[in-house]
């Protein structure tokens, strides 16, 4: 199919044959919904030219936007699966939203399989806690203790299920809503569902994931492939040389990495965590009794007892520097916002410098002699020295004290890392008590080191990858910026007709920051309603959200839904209830409802952008990295704010067209977009729709 280039692949007429006949066959399996796009057609043939080597044999990288509509999954599907085939490679999808993974898994998928005459196997990854313990599902009820009727119902449901092959031990194919308490009890861990240990070999985790390896194409999220890729692969995917990864929703993934680097401490938390563990070293060595579990329990004891001594100093010098915090509406998810006490710079206070540094090492002894502990329970389980059953409760509980464990090791590592690369830190105060956060500011180094230098090839796609026109913002961001040519950078445009949809940018509304901006907001509203449209708005703050929510109460709007009172999916059910009786009805949102919405045809023709999704100013993630930016010569507005909130402006605007035959009115109420010099800027990146100023 291929012909073979110094290791590589050269795209080759027979693979090109396949992949048209792919696409004729999907094109007459699915005449009524397939259509044929030349921005889809250029897409298949970048992704495949950039897989083979052709563009660049030592960078199989290419960045793509692809706008709404263009078909960019059954593009990488149809590209990339073939050749993954040829060159025994395991194609690997990531997806930020679990809409888009059903999508995939539902559809396209079946779709490209059904066209490709079955040439291909596919499967979902999941993390290990979607997946119960069979051993721990099938413990009598009285051990798990629950004492709710209907939890105790429940939970002989699925022990007989299961039993009976009714049930693979999957939280989500479980016809109804597991409790998180009862699944807290069954859920697999990483000790006592261990491949290693005989009875769990054919448990609902190791089925699952002895599936995976077998699969030439896994569908994983972004959180759970950057775990595989700080492990190197080949726990839950192959070894990721011998991976193509294509991220779609890529341009959330440099995020993702970043809160997934992050780490924090619950000081009063820990102080009682800290004199548990000690407890259960003790009963650990008692059933053990051996030398090597005795020097384990000593280890274990005098570092819980220092580690205590710690973090009641620092929980200490929080409480004399209180007057240091101060409220921010970072990180609230209602009106009730936590304090904060940034370190401005990363620059940390000596007494946290001191203790991270005296503390950080004896954290991680404690995790290694934990984890000690659990090997010499698995091998005195394997050796009959301990009881299955008695082996694998212990290695639950030792399983949660090596997560506390970790979580300080983690974040007082972090604390000690000032000089490696650039960290963000500060310690909130909430209602418990005080937290430390620490957070890597920037990740690019970190991504070029586990991911574009080390697959085989990595496509990147998103609808919005760029940010005002450019990929600069994502270039430097992922930690490619200078490192990629311009044939692996590609901008196709959606093929809808934007002109159905109306922009309306209106001139006589206050400032955000005014007293009367809420209550025009709110009048916009009502206005919509009275028109008995289908209206969606956007509050780039649960503050401005709440006030506008206050000033329509008095209007005692029938069918006016408020994110954060209902789940969203029950929001959207009756949204679209109501437009399906032909009634107004109108969704108040955070503007994460910007992404991962789907509101087609008549269930949205009105959108409203209440302010500019700017980042929360307070933030100290985004301070910090803002001064490290100014120390280095350079304008953080520039180079990080007005591109995140171009692109999520293009984002929310997305939610209005989602077909081809959608039309409608976007109204965007915030007049920075005609008094200051970037609205322009803002107006232009957004797709070509119908602009009435």
């Amino acid at each position: 199919m291929c012909a073979i280039i110094n290791g590589g692949v050269m795209l080759s007429a027979t693979h090109k044959k396949t992949i048209r006949a792919w696409y004729q066959n999907l094109s007459e399996q699915n005449p009524k919904v397939f259509r044929s796009r030349p921005a889809q057609l250029k897409l298949i043939a970048e992704i495949a030219k950039t897989i083979a080597g052709d563009i660049d044999p030592k960078q199989r990288i290419l960045l793509a936007e692809a706008g709404t509509g263009t078909g960019k999954s059954l593009a990488y599907l149809l590209s990339a699966i073939p050749l993954a085939r040829a060159l025994n490679k395991t194609l690997v999808i990531s997806t930020a939203t679990v809409s888009l993974q059903q999508q995939l898994m539902d559809k396209e998928l079946p779709l490209v399989h059904r066209a490709g005459d079955g040439d291909f196997s596919f499967a979902l990854a999941k993390g290990r806690l979607r997946y119960c313990c069979a051993h721990k599902l099938a413990r009598p009820q009285q051990t798990l203790g629950f004492d709710e009727p209907k939890q105790q119902q429940q939970l002989l449901e699925m022990q007989t299920a299961y039993q009976q092959g009714k049930w693979d031990g999957d939280r989500d194919s479980w016809t109804s809503k597991i409790a998180d308490s009862l699944w807290l009890e069954i859920q697999a861990d990483k000790h006592s569902c261990n491949s290693l240990l005989a009875r769990h070999r054919t448990c609902p985790l190791q089925k699952a994931r002895k599936g995976l390896k077998k699969a030439n194409v896994v569908l994983i999220n972004h959180s759970l492939l950057l775990t595989e890729l700080k492990s190197g692969g080949a726990v839950v995917l192959p070894e990721i040389e011998n991976c193509i990864i294509v991220l779609d929703e890529a341009h959330q993934f440099p995020e993702i990495t970043r809160d997934n680097s992050a780490s924090q401490l619950d000081l009063s938390k820990a102080i009682l965590e800290v004199d548990e563990i000690p407890k259960l070293a003790q009963q650990l060595e008692q059933r053990l009794n051996t030398s090597k579990a005795s020097n384990n329990g000593l280890k274990i004891v005098d570092a819980c007892s220092e580690l205590k001594v710690a973090f009641t100093q620092v929980k200490a010098f929080a409480s004399t520097n209180s007057d240091k915090f101060e409220s921010s509406s970072f990180g609230a998810t209602s009106s009730t916002a936590p304090s904060h006490w940034r370190y401005a710079l990363g620059q940390l206070p000596s007494t946290l410098s001191n203790i991270s540094e005296n503390y950080s090492t004896l954290a991680a002894t404690l995790v290694s002699s934990l984890e000690s502990q659990a090997g010499q329970i698995q091998d005195a389980i394997s050796d009959n020295q301990i009881k299955s059953a008695v082996g694998e409760a212990m290695l639950s509980r030792l399983h949660l004290a090596q997560e506390q464990a970790d979580t300080w090791a983690n974040t007082l590592a972090l604390y000690g890392k000032q000089d490696d690369y650039p960290v963000a830190y500060w310690m909130s105060e909430n209602k418990d008590g005080f937290v430390l956060n620490a957070s890597a500011i920037e990740v690019g180094g970190l991504l070029r080191e586990i991911l574009w230098d080390k697959a085989y090839s990595v496509i990147a796609l998103s609808a919005t990858l760029s940010a005002l026109g450019r990929f600069d913002h994502f270039l430097h961001q992922s930690g490619l910026y200078n490192s990629l040519s311009s044939e692996q950078m590609l901008l196709l445009p959606s093929p809808f007709d934007y002109h159905r949809v109306r922009l309306d940018v209106p001139i006589d509304i206050a400032p955000p920051e005014d007293p009367k901006f809420s209550k025009q907001v709110a009048q916009y509203i009502l206005k919509s309603h009275q028109a008995r449209e289908a209206t969606l708005v956007l509050c780039n703050s649960y503050r401005l959200l709440n006030l506008v929510d206050g000033h329509l109460q008095a209007h005692k709007l029938t069918n006016l839904w408020k994110q954060g009172e209902q789940s969203n999916h029950q929001v959207l059910k009756k949204h679209r209830a109501a437009v399906k009786k032909g009634e107004a009805s109108t969704i108040l949102a955070s503007i994460g409802f910007s992404e991962g919405i789907d509101l087609p045809g008549d269930d949205l023709t009105h959108l409203i952008v209440a302010r500019l999704p700017f980042a929360v100013p307070s933030d100290p993630l985004q301070m910090t990295h803002s001064e490290l930016l100014e120390s280095r010569g350079q304008n953080p507005f520039v180079l990080i704010t007005l591109p995140a909130a171009s692109r999520r402006l293009i984002q929310s605007c997305g939610r209005l067209m989602r077909k081809e035959e959608d039309c409608g009115t976007i109204t965007l109420l915030d007049p920075r977009l005609r008094s200051k010099h970037y609205g322009q800027q803002l107006i232009n990146a957004l797709p070509p729709f119908q602009r009435v100023f």
